[in-house]
């Protein structure tokens, strides 16, 4: 499973109320819990280990949410659920990235890509030329320049037959901008292993939605709206 960076904090819940005090989970160390349990999307599992893991998953979730009804609660049950069935996970680093100035996510692949042709390689990735991580996990926001990504400034009727589809930043972007605008935020300039993750994630991100919807409007619309017209940049308020 990919590590991710919550430590053993699932182990400062009650485990015994939540899992029951004969629980294997109870006798994980911390050390353990950092080494083999600190999970998150992508998992690899077999079919039978990821059955097991997600009964007792979905049987926790409520208790883990109830002494911590905050986002990770779900992230949490499933590391104690995998404890409490006695199935450590064997951590990579390299298949998730998310905030640019993480350690333990998969940067050091895309650092490798050249800054020339980086965002029109993040639009159209190819594993055989350079190979990428599977999993964008983005909880954080992304910029470069005045091109801007956040979950929470998504247009919330995008994947309509309606909605136009996201403007995407020109293939230089990266190379030209060495600087990020967060909304209501200062500029803060860039370096250049910055900029090109800055820089890839808005670019990946943005051409990922679109291919999306493309494909929702395939589905289901006669006549889809594929102009690219939304600048996210006009949803800053």
């Amino acid at each position: 499973a990919q590590t991710y960076g919550f430590g053993a904090q699932w182990q400062k819940l009650d485990l015994g109320e939540i899992a029951g005090h004969d629980s294997p989970a109870n006798n994980v160390t911390k050390e353990q819990g950092i080494e083999s349990y600190k999970t998150g999307p992508p998992y690899i599992a077999t079919a039978r280990d990821m059955y097991a893991i997600s009964k007792k998953w979905v049987e926790f979730v409520p208790k883990v949410h109830k002494a911590y009804p905050r986002l990770m609660a779900e992230m949490f049950a499933f590391c104690i659920a995998a404890a409490h069935l006695k199935l450590p996970h064997q951590m990579i680093d390299s298949m998730m990235i998310s905030s640019v100035f993480s350690s333990g996510e998969g940067w050091a692949l895309v650092d490798k890509i050249p800054i020339d042709g980086i965002c029109e390689f993040g639009k159209h990735p190819q594993h055989d030329v350079y190979a990428v991580p599977s999993l964008i996990h983005y909880c954080q926001r992304y910029a470069i320049g005045d091109w801007f990504f956040s979950k929470r400034k998504m247009v919330k009727d995008f994947f309509t037959c309606e909605s136009p589809l996201l403007m995407l930043p020109s293939a230089d972007i990266i190379h030209e901008k060495d600087y990020r605008l967060f909304p209501g935020g200062a500029r803060k300039e860039l370096s250049e292993k910055a900029r090109k993750r800055e820089g890839f994630l808005v670019c990946t991100v943005l051409a990922a939605l679109n291919d999306a919807a493309r494909f929702f409007k395939d589905q289901q619309c006669v006549g889809g709206n594929l102009k690219e017209s939304i600048f996210l940049l006009d949803k800053r308020k």
